[in-house]
Formats: C-alpha cells, sequence, structure tokens
C-alpha cells in the first residue's frame, strides 16, 4: 500500500515541525517547506524530505501531487518589531499562501487545510467566549492576513478539492522557541523557563482565560478530520481544555517544587476560543493539560 504523502508549509516553525513530525508517526511520507531549517529542527524531520524555499518571492517548486496540502507558514511577530509597515506584513503573510493555492489548483491535492488562527478576533467579540457565532473583526495587519487567508484558499481552490479552514487557539508543546516570524513563545513555554531558571512565574494582573492545545495533538487530528467532507465554514479547532493564568501557573508549580509569581501588566486578553462540535472528532482524546504540562517539565528538568 502506497503511504499517503503531505506537503507542510511553515515546517521550520513550531506549529509546522510538530505537524510534520506527528504526520511523519502516523506513517505518512512528508515533505516539509520553509525559507528554512535550523539544525536542530532539520534533525527533527530527518525523516521527512526538507525544500528551503522563499514562497513570497518564489514560485511553489514543481513537486508531485499530494494527498493533503497544510499550509502553516504565518508571520506573527508585529510589523513594529520587525521593522516593516502594516502593508509588507500582509504581503509576507499572503504571498506564500498565493504561491500554494497556485500550485494546488495546478495539481491539486485531495485536501487542503489552510491553518487560520483566533488572531482574527480583536478582543470585542465574545459573549462572553469565541464561538462560531462570533464574526471576526480584527484588522490589525496578522489578523486581516488571516481574514483575507480564510477566504482566499476557498475561493482559489473551490471546485478543486476539499478545503478546510481551522483556527487554531494557544498551542503549547515540545521544542518551542522564539524564531523570528514568531518571536514570541506561549504563556506555558515562558513559565517553565521561568520556574527551571528560578525565578517568579510571570502571571498578568487580569489572569486571563485560554484555551490551550498540546501541539503533537494537532496531527492525528487532522489526519481524522480531513477523511470526512469539508465544513461550509472555519472551524474552531483544538481542545476544549479552558483555564485561568494562575491555574497554569499552579499545575507547571507543582513539578517545580514551588509558585512564586511576579505580575506583568494585562495587555487586554481575547476571550478564548471554543472548540467547534466536529463529528469526525468525535470522541478523539484531547491530551489533558496535565498530562502535557508534566510531560514538558519532566522534559524540562532533565534537559
Amino acid at each position: 500500500m502506497m503511504e499517503s504523502r503531505v506537503l507542510i508549509t511553515g515546517a521550520g516553525g513550531f506549529v509546522g515541525s510538530a505537524l510534520s513530525t506527528g504526520f511523519a508517526a502516523l506513517g505518512w511520507q512528508v515533505t516539509a517547506m520553509d525559507i528554512g531549517f535550523d539544525s536542530h529542527t532539520a534533525d527533527r524531520l530527518c525523516g521527512c524530505e526538507l525544500i528551503s524555499v522563499d514562497l513570497g518571492s518564489t514560485a511553489a517548486p514543481d513537486l508531485p501531487r499530494f494527498d493533503l496540502v497544510i499550509h502553516a507558514a504565518a508571520l506573527t511577530t508585529d510589523a513594529e518589531a520587525l521593522g516593516i509597515t502594516p502593508a509588507e506584513h500582509l504581503a509576507r503573510n499572503i504571498q506564500p499562501l498565493l504561491a500554494v493555492t497556485q500550485m494546488a489548483a495546478l495539481c491539486p491535492p485531495g485536501a487542503f487545510v489552510f491553518l487560520s488562527s483566533s488572531g482574527v478576533f480583536d478582543g470585542t467579540e465574545g459573549c462572553p467566549d469565541l464561538t462560531d457565532r462570533c464574526l471576526p473583526a480584527g484588522l490589525a495587519p496578522y489578523a486581516a492576513a488571516k481574514r483575507t487567508g480564510e477566504l482566499l484558499a476557498v475561493s482559489a481552490l473551490a471546485g478543486s478539492c476539499a478545503v478546510h479552514v481551522l483556527r487554531l487557539g494557544y498551542i503549547y508543546g515540545p521544542d518551542e522557541v522564539s524564531r523570528p516570524s514568531r518571536a514570541r513563545v506561549s504563556v506555558v513555554a515562558a513559565m517553565i523557563a521561568a520556574a527551571r531558571a528560578g525565578q517568579p512565574l510571570p502571571l498578568r494582573s487580569d489572569d486571563p482565560r485560554r484555551d490551550w492545545t498540546f501541539a503533537p495533538d494537532l496531527a492525528p487530528a487532522i489526519a481524522a478530520l480531513v477523511a470526512a467532507p469539508a465544513a461550509r465554514g472555519p472551524l474552531h479547532f483544538g481542545s476544549t481544555h479552558i483555564l485561568h493564568d494562575s491555574a497554569l501557573a499552579a499545575l507547571i508549580a507543582r513539578h517545580f517544587g514551588t509558585l512564586r509569581l511576579s505580575r506583568v501588566a494585562s495587555t487586554g486578553a481575547k476571550p478564548p476560543m471554543v472548540a467547534s462540535s466536529i463529528p469526525a472528532l468525535c470522541g478523539f482524546r484531547w491530551t489533558p493539560l496535565e498530562e502535557g504540562i508534566a510531560a514538558l517539565c519532566r522534559q524540562e528538568v532533565a534537559a
């Protein structure tokens, strides 16, 4: 039996590399694409075919037909922090998507997944949480790029293949590090780093609630999802695990023997995103936070 083939863009980043290793573990033949791969990520993806290409300035290379294409490439770091204009930030997100959808239109895959984000919301939505009924209103460059991408992917590939638009919330997991395209690490990673260094855990003054999904769960969940017909609109994709940052800090503190907090200023967190009801994932086991954090803390303590 032939292995299923998947192309993953943005595979050098946190989410993309988690997807690449996850699909490889499921027995898929993985082609991992990014502008570049650091040595650590390249070692982790040693069983995958690595392609280094800047899709923002170069057309996608000629590749064989894939059973699945996942567009995970994204520039999340703020335009101001990068020293670029909002228009350039938008272009750096949209141009790679245009290149990949053009490739997919010429050689249609079995399914195409566009990874969007709860970043499409600006914080004014949600009563009290972000559900499928909430209409995104974000206008920051990243929000605008994701909102545009949701429409672009469906429109560009209409009639060619099944298109799944998945909004991700807060993701945590192993091998999470800062990189230029995603300068900020998750609150989980920041708290574990502080605990490991013997420092107080940073806690925002408003103690927000957040939804959390363990990165290794993404590949098996997407593999199950694309076996079913695509939904009519974007799905809120992830676990049902939601808790306050203070409860998260307490979970982490269990593994380091103490709980000291350092209050930091609030910057107006969005409400948590409530996962859509997805029949294809009925019964899927999302890793509980206690279990995921325990695995990370063991890894960090042993490091």
